[in-house]
């Protein structure tokens, strides 16, 4: 039998080794377990909070559904506006709360992302900081404090006070024809027009209009949220779009301006579809107000058409803006400008912004300092108007800018501007009207009812839109004839965009109208027949005396239906108006001849006589009458109204 011996020296190395092997397992096996515990207790957390929170039943809790934009929905108890899938932790979660409640807490318990990608807290800061308060938990309840991230970006921004922007309308631009809104966050110590606004907007690269409204109709493009320096807004609204803006200074605390903030993180790079009339800028806006004081409920108090004014109106109803600041357009300011000055002094001007004359050539050296001081300041004003349209380079610019600028530097001399303000956003009309109307027309007496869907028309308060100016949906006049005891339905125009901004010797601003909808005309026998009718006339405005403004336009008019040859009427002519405004009551009176066939003399014309007197903010009278010619046939008409905005 043999015996194994071990030596001394090398018994020692082999306990030393099996000592080493020992601890080197003691200690993974430990850390294993660690582990292993870490990922059992934090799992194990996540699902005993999901149980508090089902017992509290936050899935139902109105500030959840505000978070998720949640709705009722026709085929779901709710569903989420938000379209993008990486919106919802759960599979399911655009149209469960609770499912996608569970999910966001096993999100919230997970460990830090070895891979790069953001952990859930980072993502969602406005549900983070939601379910710490309803469950009563910290940052040291957490495998990973992703709140970090936030806190982070808030000290950088460094928000001082909130404002809601309100951006007149522009009716050259389709998705601008109601105005616009965003957010405004002050940061402290720093100038308001470096600050950043909060945005919602639609992403598209389409220039054609026609396709742009009607995608914009039925959500075909995404919209998302998203920071831009207030200075370039300014820059593509007051000084390139000539839109006057409203600043309006919001009353939240800090604590209310954080979660406003934090929901705007919520929804980085998250996507919805933006409809035109009813999901855009102003009516996803109201989500972070709502974020911001869930009390106010404010998602939930328009209608299904949301125009940017009726959310002014809602914001200030609920008590939550001060008076605003007015920034004026650089249109309404030169506007301003030009009179205070002479007709030479202002040809000047134009003479030298378009480099016809030089600073040299001032003829003005004994005018008083505050006259030259208004002449240079004028001059620079429209050269950045003439630049922002355009008109002048950048190279051209230049040069002439910095002649003004010297010399309007060697004045010392200071005077007080004032721009004429229009009326307040807030104070403008309802949306909605309703009509109750009685007249004669080539039928005989009737009793009328007309509504119509939204926005505004000519001769209503301008408040909150353009002067002279109409953009309706929906316009429908029906018609009861008691002698006849019958019911006709005169008009139902689908769309009116009337745009009249004035032109003067520094800006042409075309003038527009364009009208598409059904009429009900009556034909050689007094029948009545139905045609498809779509009015386009384009020319020009100016306003010669205040508050009177002329108008010229020349176009035509399409007319389908059975009862023409080939089924269509093709007339060209023009239409000439006045407009008149005193106080609370507006007048118009207009032409239009149309030429229905260049090759027999027949000629349709309509002389109209209109009038509206606003009796308060909602309410209005109005009255016209028409006399009309079509080649031998001679009509009359008239009309009375109640008119009621809602």
């Amino acid at each position: 039998m043999k015996v194994f011996a071990f030596k001394t020296g090398d018994f020692k190395k082999t306990v030393s080794c099996f000592f080493i092997f020992f601890i080197f397992l003691c200690f993974s096996f430990s850390g294993f377990a660690q582990n292993n515990n870490d990922g059992f207790s934090y799992s194990q957390k996540a699902d005993e909070i999901i149980i508090i929170a089902e017992n509290l039943n936050l899935s139902a809790d109105s500030y959840w559904h505000t978070l998720l934009h949640y709705k009722p929905a026709a085929f779901h108890k709710v569903k989420s506006l938000v379209d993008a899938p990486n919106f919802f932790c759960a599979a399911d979660g655009k149209t469960n709360p609770k499912s996608e409640l569970n999910a966001t807490i096993q999100a919230f318990f997970e460990p830090e992302k070895s891979d790069g990608t953001q952990h859930a807290i980072e993502r969602f800061p406005g549900r983070y900081k939601w379910l710490c308060r309803k469950l009563n938990l910290s940052e040291g309840d957490f495998p990973y404090n992703g709140d970090r991230k936030y806190q982070e970006k808030y000290a950088e921004l460094n928000p001082g006070n909130v404002y809601l922007v309100f951006s007149s309308g522009y009716l050259k631009r389709p998705a601008s024809v109601f105005g616009h809104t965003f957010l405004l966050i002050e940061s402290k110590h720093k100038p308001l027009l470096s600050a950043p606004c909060i945005n919602y907007g639609a992403v598209t690269n389409i220039k054609n209009g026609f396709l742009y409204s009607l995608l914009g109709l039925f959500g075909g493009f995404r919209g998302y949220y998203g920071f831009e320096p207030y200075y370039k807004k300014i820059k593509q609204y007051a000084d390139i779009d000539m839109r006057d803006m409203w600043e309006y200074k919001l009353n939240l605390t800090a604590d209310e301006t954080d979660s406003l903030l934090r929901h705007v993180f919520d929804l980085q790079n998250i996507y919805s579809k933006y409809f035109f009339i009813s999901e855009n800028c102003s009516f996803n806006l109201l989500f972070l107000i709502e974020a911001a004081r869930p009390e106010t409920n404010a998602t939930s108090k328009l209608n299904k058409i949301v125009e940017p004014v009726e959310t002014v109106k809602l914001i200030h109803s609920l008590g939550m803006t001060e008076n605003p600041t007015y920034r004026p357009s650089l249109y309404s300011k030169i506007k301003q400008e030009k009179k205070n000055l002479s007709g030479k002094q202002q040809k000047y001007i134009k003479d030298i912004c378009l480099g016809k004359k030089s600073a040299e050539d001032f003829p003005f050296s004994d005018s008083s300092t505050e006259t030259q001081a208004r002449i240079w300041d004028m001059a620079a004003d429209y050269l950045s108007a003439l630049l922002s349209s355009g008109k002048i380079t950048a190279e051209e610019y230049r040069p002439r800018f910095l002649s003004v600028l010297t010399e309007r530097n060697r004045l010392d001399a200071e005077y007080s501007y004032e721009a004429e303000q229009p009326d307040f956003p807030e104070n403008a009309h309802g949306s909605k009207k309703t009509a109750f109307s009685s007249g004669k027309d080539f039928n005989g007496f009737y009793a009328g009812l007309n509504f119509r869907l939204s926005a505004h028309e000519q001769l209503e308060k301008p408040a909150g839109y353009s002067e002279n100016s109409e953009v309706s949906f929906f316009q429908t006049d029906i018609r009861f004839y008691p002698e006849n005891n019958d019911f006709l339905l005169n008009n139902l125009l689908f769309l009116s965009v009337i745009s009249l901004p004035s032109s003067d010797s520094f800006f042409f601003n075309g003038a527009m109208k364009f009208q598409t909808g059904l009429e009900t005309l009556s034909d050689n026998n007094n029948k009545d027949f139905t045609v498809w009718k779509t009015t386009f006339l384009y020319g020009a405005s100016v306003i010669p005396v205040k508050q009177i403004q002329l108008y010229a336009m020349a176009g035509g008019i399409l007319s389908i239906s059975p009862k023409y040859k080939y089924n269509t009427d093709i007339c060209a002519g023009a239409e000439a108006g006045v407009i008149t405004t005193t106080g609370i009551w507006k007048n118009k009176i207009s032409s239009q001849t149309m030429l229905p066939d260049l090759y027999e003399k027949k000629i349709q014309s309509v002389f109209s006589v209109n009038s509206c007197l606003y009796v308060s903010q909602n309410t209005a009278l109005k009255a016209d009458c028409s006399f009309s010619t079509d080649y031998k046939d001679f009509s009359f008409e008239y009309s009375f109204s109640f008119n009621m905005y809602f």
